[in-house]
């Protein structure tokens, strides 16, 4: 028999919004909330009710507990096939009929997470257990290191029985530790509507219109990112040509506009593809392959590489710059199986990957404006059981023998993006001081911008920029996406972290990491949709990067043939018509600025 099953919940969209201290409950319901009586559905014992599923057999196993403070801490070390299998959960404490409005709510925090993002990701589900299991929502969500209110109203759909209700918090997504508190599930009836309750969106400070640090951060790209041009326009015998056309236009920006690119696709022969090679050559200026440099890639087949390089040719006819990523990365699960499969004390390692440092970089030398060296140093350490860090620098010195002319980055996460993000900053400038004084040729700190839901104030995004450019190096965004379904959100976000990072005079490049949703590694971050709509946050880019800092302007000189304007630096294309006839130059132009005479024959 056929078994047809009535999802239990209707539900709003929900986004978050953090909690400034480190309280035991969300904040109190209003007095008109609290007048409406609503009774809890939850057991008065949320301790000795609680189901706790471990269905991994990873060492050491995951925890669910309680502390004396009333907090649940669950601790996830594994990578199961389905999230619930690390879970947590309870039964209704008394019956729910259809139509009743409840709301869920309680605090969470990050207190780590293995994800570049630092943000904890679970799943909040209510399920009914007869008659078969069935998950009848799965609502994604998160939380950063700071306490985070979570605030969620729904409607029951259909009368449920104790039995039958199921509420579970699922935290097998990835490595993690999250704590919970506060945790309340309030059933109003018919007496509230869903309008009627809390349903918190995530914001923050200096979002609003006028905000004085947007402000400040234009002066400053006005200051530092732009220059005086002049062009002068005199005929045969040297007199000025006044009223005569001038078009100035930016045509490679100085600053790095970037993303990364799936190379298979790329070299791809689909509508698509075609689409995406649009999308890359329209948006952006530089590109950096995703995978296909990696070493278990590059060392899997010669098809591998043939891919890589004809994805890396094709870059270049197009006239974009390119960054390699990554030489090393070390972590066993980032290596090949014949290095993760070494035994202690793995005597060569560092010899192994010198060896691939010198294939990879002999293949592509003279290709690439920039390589990452290593990634994700602070946080992939296995190869460090091994080896002290400071061999590190001699994988630099190396890189540098090999292509003298290309740029070597250190890469990581972890920056810009929480408020622990000053300690791993702390973290990350002692490694790179300790590499710098065994004579490493670091030429760029990259750092990976990968943000979550909640993302950091822009205020303190430049604090910490501040912080990182102690060490005097070129500073780069390496890997920005704004994970999340809030479209509105990653629009503002991603205008006032563009304007933050070019307002900043150490920072040289910015790298989205991805573009398409069907290519992108976390598909809500995505610019384009799967059908190639532009989302709110491509909007975004076009005017800022692809509009008002690709300076563009068309004039006509004055009556001493002068023409004289500000522009973006970078390479520059001159146009000046005059009688039918136009003069085309190129120039670079400098912080300095420009001043060209055009002269007509």
């Amino acid at each position: 028999m056929k078994t047809h099953y009535v999802p239990i919940l209707a539900i709003t969209l929900l986004a978050l919004i953090p909690c400034t201290s480190a309280a035991d409950a969300p904040p109190p319901l209003t007095p008109e909330l609290v007048a409406k009586n609503p009774v809890s559905l939850l057991p008065d014992d949320l301790v000795g009710a609680m189901s706790f599923r471990n269905d991994t057999e990873s060492a050491p196993p995951p925890t669910a507990t309680w502390g004396k403070d009333a907090k649940l801490r669950v601790e996830n070390f594994a990578r199961p096939k389905f999230s619930d299998h690390v879970s947590v959960s309870w039964n209704f404490r008394q019956a729910a009929k259809r139509g009743d409005v409840v709301l869920a709510r309680f605090l969470a925090r990050a207190e780590y997470v293995k994800q570049e993002s630092g943000e904890a990701a679970f799943e909040f589900s209510v399920t009914q257990n007869e008659p078969a299991y069935t998950a009848h929502l799965k609502l994604p969500l998160a939380a950063g290191p700071e306490w985070a209110v979570l605030e969620i109203p729904f409607v029951i759909q259909r009368d449920v029985s104790p039995e039958q209700a199921r509420i579970q918090l699922a935290f097998g997504t990835i490595p993690q530790a999250v704590e919970i508190a506060g945790f309340e599930l309030l059933n109003f009836g018919r007496q509230a509507k869903l309008s009627d309750l809390p349903q918190t969106r995530f914001t923050y400070k200096g979002r609003e219109k006028g905000a004085a640090w947007r402000d400040a951060a234009l002066m400053r790209i006005e200051k530092h990112r732009t220059a005086p041009i002049t062009v002068r326009v005199i005929d045969a015998a040297g007199k000025p040509v006044p009223n005569t056309r001038v078009e100035v236009r930016l045509k490679r920006p100085a600053f790095l506009w970037a993303t990364s690119v799936d190379s298979s696709f790329i070299l791809s022969e689909s509508p698509d593809a075609t689409k995406y090679r649009e999308a890359l050559l329209s948006m952006f200026d530089t590109a950096t392959i995703e995978n296909g440099f990696k070493w278990p890639k590059w060392s899997g087949s010669a098809s591998n590489r043939e891919e890589a390089l004809r994805a890396s040719d094709w870059i270049q006819s197009q006239g974009l710059r390119q960054r390699g990523h990554t030489l090393s990365w070390p972590g066993d699960k980032f290596s090949p199986r014949r290095i993760a499969a070494m035994r202690a004390p793995r005597d060569g390692l560092s010899l192994l990957v010198q060896e691939h440092i010198r294939d990879l970089m002999t293949a592509t030398r003279g290709r690439m404006y920039g390589w990452d060296v290593i990634n994700e140093m602070i946080h992939e350490r296995d190869y460090f059981k091994y080896m002290p860090e400071t061999e590190v620098a001699e994988w630099f010195k190396l890189a540098r023998r090999i292509d003298p002319h290309t740029k070597l980055f250190i890469n990581d996460y972890g920056m810009l993006n929480s408020r622990k993000s000053p300690d791993t900053i702390a973290n990350y400038l002692k490694i790179v001081n300790e590499l710098l004084a065994e004579g490493a040729p670091i030429d760029v700190m990259g750092i990976q911008g990968h943000v979550g839901r909640q993302v950091r104030n822009p205020e303190d995004v430049l604090t910490d920029l501040d912080l990182l450019a102690g060490p005097g190096l070129e500073l780069q965004i390496t890997e920005f996406d704004v994970n999340t379904a809030d479209e509105e959100l990653q629009a503002d976000y991603t205008r006032d972290f563009l304007i933050a990072l070019y307002s900043h005079p150490s920072v040289t490049g910015f790298t989205k990491w991805g573009f398409w949703e069907k290519k992108h590694w976390k598909s809500d971050a995505a610019m384009f949709r799967a059908d190639w709509s532009e989302k709110p946050n491509a909007k975004v880019w076009r005017d800022l990067v692809r509009g008002a800092w690709l300076t563009k302007v068309e004039a006509t000189t004055d009556a001493e043939g002068k023409f004289t304007t500000r522009g973006h630096l970078g390479d520059y294309e001159f146009n000046v018509t005059a009688n039918g006839k136009t003069l085309r130059q190129m120039r670079t132009v400098g912080k300095e600025g420009a001043e060209l005479t055009l002269q007509f024959p």
